[in-house]
């Protein structure tokens, strides 16, 4: 996709990068201000842009060029916004990329705006997924989105040549598409696929399936409560991410997918309970190949910076994917880089390993152990006896992960588990549930309740 290419007659007016705002008009005296206000904002500006563009001589359809704002995220952000601004800007142009096609081109016009030129799509579905990319910024930046206040503007020729602009709101967009015979966008929905070199490493043609996020509750030992959840991959990521052994770049790229959805998952759920008067603790999975990456990592911690402040304390960090003998500088490095978006930073393994005096060096607060569901129940046990005492022996305390039934649970209890999670304790859910205090003869008791109803 161009996501950076004026039109041709603007080419004197742009640099051909994203970000870079279009002439001004006013003359010297006007403030700043007032020269946003007039230049930036007003339908005017959009007119004469969307003029150069569709007489420009490019291909492209009648009500193809939009203009979406962000100035609603600016207000809500209010002093916030000087010093976020690049950051916002960086998330929307990530969005864009992902939403669009490769034939469609965006670039930003002001501060607060961004002008997007359609190849292909109609009108009615053009509207639809700029109000759309609007809803997912409000949501992602602000914890929320009112569709009712989302409005696409679009340049339309008139029959004498003239330039009109016309607005719609995003609810009105919804209500005609529910209306309509089909979903809106979908005739086109060929035209609007990104090219996925995924479907290519996975044999197939089918395009990558957007990562899901569900909640895993984890039993706090020590408070008899379960208030703790992790963030865990539904099967079909699981699958598909393990599917990619063609191109480790690949896998790479659809773990940071994951990590990032997982990011914004959370702590747009929280953001939202939050309001509600609901509290928990929130474990948020990170792997090594995120962090290693200096692009990866940079967009990353973009992301983490647009944290609200109040929720950090609730947060944790769960480092996935240590490769053996990682240096305790390199993973001190990563443990300072997380450390202001979270209250901690711990560690899961799939196996255990010499490292975790490194992890403690480090600042790790904590170590993890996944068991491999195709282990067999004496074999579980037997990790978990020789893993939990480690961590603690280092200053650490130690947790399990994929915790089937009461034998497991059991033993992890009584091998000094600070925390459980896995089937015996909860079922992974789309959402946090809230707190419940039990003992751990409660737990055993309704585990043993359970596995006689799912055998009968």
């Amino acid at each position: 996709m161009n996501a950076v290419q004026p039109p041709p007659s603007a080419q004197d007016d742009h640099a051909d990068r994203t970000g870079i705002d279009p002439p001004c008009h006013c003359d010297g005296a006007a403030k700043a201000a007032d020269c946003q206000a007039s230049c930036h904002l007003n339908d005017s500006a959009f007119r004469e842009r969307a003029k150069e563009i569709l007489f420009s001589g490019r291909r492209i359809t009648a009500g193809a060029v939009h203009l979406i704002g962000l100035e609603d995220i600016r207000d809500q952000l209010g002093d916030r916004w000087e010093r976020v601004k690049e950051r916002v800007h960086t998330y929307t142009a990530r969005l864009l990329e992902k939403m669009l096609s490769p034939h469609d081109v965006w670039f930003r016009h002001g501060e607060a705006q961004f002008i997007i030129v359609f190849a292909h799509a109609d009108l009615q579905a053009a509207q639809l997924i700029c109000g759309r990319i609007v809803e997912s910024l409000h949501q992602s930046l602000l914890g929320h989105s009112d569709t009712s206040q989302i409005i696409v503007k679009t340049a339309l020729v008139e029959i004498d040549g003239s330039i009109a602009v016309g607005s719609a709101r995003l609810d009105e967009l919804l209500n005609a598409a529910s209306q309509s015979k089909g979903p809106v966008g979908q005739p086109q929905a060929e035209e609007r696929r990104r090219p996925s070199l995924s479907a290519f490493a996975l044999g197939n043609g089918e395009p990558p399936p957007q990562p899901k996020v569900l909640f895993r509750p984890v039993y706090d030992v020590r408070n008899k409560v379960i208030s703790t959840y992790t963030c865990r991959p539904d099967l079909l990521t699981c699958r598909h991410i393990n599917q990619i052994i063609m191109a480790e770049f690949l896998q790479e790229e659809a773990i940071f997918d994951y990590d990032m959805e997982a990011l914004c998952h959370a702590v747009c759920t929280y953001n939202e309970l939050y309001k509600n008067n609901f509290r928990y603790a929130q474990t948020i999975p990170v792997h090594f190949e995120t962090l290693a990456s200096a692009r990866r990592r940079r967009e990353y911690l973009q992301s983490c910076r647009m944290i609200p402040s109040y929720l950090v304390p609730f947060l944790a960090f769960e480092l996935d994917g240590l490769p053996q003998g990682v240096p305790s500088g390199r993973l001190a490095e990563m443990v300072t880089l997380l450390r202001p978006f979270g209250r901690a930073t711990i560690v899961i393994l799939r196996e255990e390993n010499t490292d975790i005096g490194t992890y403690a060096r480090a600042g790790v607060k904590g170590v993890g152990l996944s068991m491999d569901f195709r282990d067999g129940d004496q074999r579980c046990i037997d990790k978990i006896n020789a893993f939990c005492p480690v961590p603690r022996k280092h200053g650490l305390f130690a947790y399990l992960d994929g915790i089937r039934n009461v034998e497991q649970f059991q033993a992890a209890i009584e091998a000094g588990a600070a925390y459980i999670g896995g089937a015996v304790v909860g079922k992974d859910s789309d959402v946090p549930e809230h707190m419940r205090r039990c003992t751990e003869k409660e737990m055993l008791m309704r585990a043993r309740v359970k596995a006689r109803r799912e055998s009968a």
